[in-house]
């Protein structure tokens, strides 16, 4: 045979065994067609304070987040965490977590839900208050009607976390009024205009504290 003609064979054969073998990689891993960089956001349900973070479990250096959120908070956006640019049945990620002040990381593995719309965009950890994390793909708030978490709406504080703040916010009140006066009674020499601020000061300082005495939480 020429040996031209072999040549020719021989690239043609290994073209088609490459083309083969693209397609067939396609067909088993369908979801690893294409990734995209996402912010990460936070909701925080429960009455804990929580650090939420997520990593891909089938890759650990895929990981992002870490706000630090307060009881019934919401934190902002943190970048960046790859997800894939179309879901697919058995998306799931991990949902890693630590309530203050206990030291010890708690993982959750979640599946996550259809993209609303097909879109591709945020990825927002959600802890829920009977401590179940969610991890939700969603250019939609969970205001929304299309929004797919299981709890809706924004965080609302319980009565007894809402009494808690008041009472906190209220001794710190008191406590800086008993400053002021001791500052005003200890005989140090001032001129009028800081004598003036001084009971400015302590008579807006008592308002705040009889309105806040007033309010029941």
């Amino acid at each position: 045979m020429n040996l031209n003609i072999l040549r020719l064979l021989c690239v043609l054969l290994l073209s088609v065994g490459i083309t083969a073998l693209i397609s067939a990689s396609a067909e088993v891993h369908p979801s690893e067609r294409g990734t995209v960089g996402v912010s990460v956001r936070a909701i925080n349900y429960s009455g804990k304070e929580v650090v939420l973070m997520v990593r891909n479990p089938k890759d650990k250096t895929n990981s992002g987040g870490g706000d630090a959120l307060n009881p019934y908070g919401i934190g902002g956006s943190v970048c960046c965490f790859g997800i894939p640019a179309q879901w697919h049945p058995g998306y799931q990620v991990v949902v890693k977590y630590n309530f203050y002040p206990d030291e010890e990381w708690h993982e959750q593995l979640v599946h996550v839900p259809p993209y609303p719309a097909g879109i591709a965009d945020d990825i927002w950890l959600v802890m829920r208050e009977d401590g179940e994390a969610e991890a939700i793909v969603s250019s939609f708030g969970p205001t929304r009607p299309e929004w797919p978490g299981r709890t809706k709406g924004w965080p609302v504080p319980s009565r007894a976390y809402a009494a808690k703040v008041r009472n906190d916010q209220l001794a710190t009140k008191k406590g800086m009024l008993q400053l002021m006066e001791r500052g005003l009674a200890d005989g140090s020499v001032r001129t009028k205009e800081q004598t003036d601020r001084m009971k400015s000061a302590i008579e807006y300082t008592k308002a705040q504290i009889r309105e806040m005495d007033a309010v029941q939480p």
